[in-house]
């Protein structure tokens, strides 16, 4: 199922032409928390991604006025077991190690709406509140125990759209709606001078994006990875968080145009709110 919604489009095209919407500056000044940076130990990067995502909206929706706290961040576990096994039909097979981790986009959007969320914190006889790879990789196998399914599916992400082209993602970003990004496109591990980094090697991998920049002399997203904040070096601008870096927007572009990335909405449709307002509202630009 690709959530194709074209009232999600329609709604707020365009509306990020020459905007720039920073949604980690908007996440840290909403929670006083500094932004997420996570470090996978398996091959469970789609959870991570998607995780993020949420985490980012959740922030956004506070600075918003929509949410009133900012409870914890989001288990990637249920995300990556939920997407495998109650999404996916375990067609995927049971992970023993590296080479058979693993999941798709659509299945991790699927879930999240469909059955919703878990916060990193204690459920019963479950503790989420770290992150743990093993843990994921069971629940990759096994799926995800079904005493904590009722409770994610009180907290669901109302909307995902399918976003296949920079111009999608820009209009998403700049309306304060993260998006996970699924593709085979790999990345040098150095920032040019300007906080972007250039295409190279394959990577089937899910990122996120969290920031859009169409009001530079070199439109981009800014992509936050999953490796921990050593992976690449080099300078940053504009807050970006450790891990993180800038993507030109034509090779955004190819990535999303592979059809496996999806905008996150915490309410039913996507509604325009300009994020460029918001961040001057909040003395960020």
């Amino acid at each position: 199922e690709n959530y194709n919604e074209l009232a999600f489009y329609e709604k707020i095209k365009e509306t990020g032409k020459g905007k720039i919407s920073l949604l980690h500056s908007i996440y840290e000044q909403a929670t006083q928390r500094p932004f997420p940076v996570w470090h996978q130990e398996i091959g469970d990067c789609v959870s991570l991604g998607y995780a993020l995502a949420v985490n980012t909206l959740m922030g956004v929706q506070i600075a918003q006025g929509k949410n009133e706290t900012y409870p914890a961040d989001v288990a990637t576990e249920p995300i990556y077991g939920g997407s495998r096994i109650e999404i996916g039909q375990g067609r995927l097979g049971c992970s023993t190690d590296d080479s058979n981790d693993g999941s798709h986009g659509v299945w991790a959007a699927k879930w999240i709406k469909d059955y919703g969320i878990l916060l990193r914190q204690k459920y019963k006889n479950y503790d989420l509140s770290t992150y743990n790879g093993r843990k994921a990789r069971n629940w990759g196998c096994y799926g995800v125990p079904d005493e904590l399914e009722p409770i994610a599916k009180q907290h669901p992400v109302k909307s995902v759209a399918l976003v296949q082209s920079y111009d999608e993602a820009r209009d998403a970003l700049a309306n304060g709606y993260p998006v996970p990004v699924c593709s085979s496109r790999g990345f040098e591990q150095k920032r040019d001078s300007e906080g972007f980094a250039k295409p190279y090697g394959t990577w089937n991998h899910c990122m996120c994006f969290i920031a859009v920049d169409d009001s530079y002399s070199r439109p981009g997203l800014l992509c936050c990875n999953s490796w921990g904040t050593d992976w690449i070096f080099g300078p940053k601008r504009h807050n970006q968080p450790e891990g993180s870096f800038w993507v030109d927007a034509d090779v955004a572009d190819k990535m999303l145009n592979q059809g496996d990335s999806y905008a996150l909405s915490g309410f039913e449709g996507f509604e325009q709110h300009d994020m460029l307002t918001l961040m001057k509202s909040l003395n960020l630009v």
